[in-house]
């Protein structure tokens, strides 16, 4: 990469710099959260953090710059400053002793460190299986794939998550109606931003019609944001419909975010490169 192009690079990272203190703002500007209307925006703010927990973890487990353990510890200070933001929208203006602040503190580190952590295993295991992010020279060759394609191993995979999905939704009901622990709403919510961050990945970085892609993306994103408002207990029927749809706005705005950082990542020659084959490699 050129000098320039780090730049740039560094000039993204502190732009995510500034995003991630949204919880700090929303907690400054909003006024009373229990005027419904301020909900959304509130939903809104307090999920921008997810994109950087997102790309945190594009970058640890896909990004190809040579060996996964350097980039470690990088990842947990950066996971710990989010933390800072995200624990001062919530403790502006408490009233609770300090020593209840640090306890929440480290708590929501904790929380943090685990979903980077997840997150960035799954990224490392599929890159070994759809390719690398890597900075490239080669231009764009035009794509020649059909308008609507379908491979037999893609509808599975579209299936599976959906059953799977579909299972933690139901799974989460009743685990947050029994007062249960809740591990499952966890594991849906790192399912959600997986399978997301593999839509956005693929939409911004893959090769073929990039606006056509992301239509889907954005739509994947709104349904999975739904679902986790059912999976909590919301229901279009307990409350108004537009603050049900709104709650897709904790899904919605992270892929705003995300996606339009990898296509910046995009236009300064950053690509999904996919692995060689068996086959190739053996000839």
């Amino acid at each position: 990469m050129t000098s320039t192009q780090r730049s740039a690079i560094r000039g993204l990272v502190a732009v995510h710099f500034v995003l991630a203190s949204a919880p700090l703002g929303a907690a400054l500007l909003l006024g009373d959260l229990n005027d419904l209307r301020m909900l959304p925006f509130l939903w809104a703010l307090s999920s921008i953090p997810f994109s950087q927990i997102t790309l945190l973890s594009i970058w640890v487990g896909m990004v190809s710059t040579g060996k996964i353990l350097p980039k470690i510890l990088p990842a947990i200070l950066a996971t710990a400053l989010l933390t800072v933001w995200i624990t001062s929208g919530q403790v502006l203006g408490s009233t609770e002793p300090p020593i209840t602040m640090v306890a929440l503190f480290f708590q929501n580190l904790a929380i943090m460190l685990g979903i980077v952590a997840v997150l960035s295993v799954v990224m490392a295991g599929t890159s070994r299986l759809v390719g690398t992010i890597r900075f490239t020279k080669d231009t764009d060759l035009p794509s020649n794939e059909p308008r609507f394609h379908y491979s037999l191993f893609a509808l599975l995979a579209i299936s599976t998550a959906t059953a799977l999905v579909l299972s933690l939704v139901r799974m989460s009901r009743v685990e947050i109606a029994s007062d249960l622990p809740q591990t499952v709403s966890y594991l849906l919510a790192i399912v959600v931003f997986a399978l997301n961050t593999f839509a956005i990945i693929w939409a911004t970085l893959g090769a073929g019609h990039v606006k056509r892609r992301l239509f889907g993306v954005f739509v994947i994103a709104m349904l999975l944001g739904l679902s986790m408002a059912i999976a909590v207990g919301n229901s279009p029927y307990s409350q108004p419909w537009w603050l049900f749809i709104s709650t897709s706005l904790i899904v919605l705005v992270p892929t705003s975010i995300t996606a339009l950082t990898l296509l910046y990542l995009r236009r300064l020659g950053f690509r999904l490169i996919s692995p060689p084959s068996e086959t190739g490699s053996e000839t």
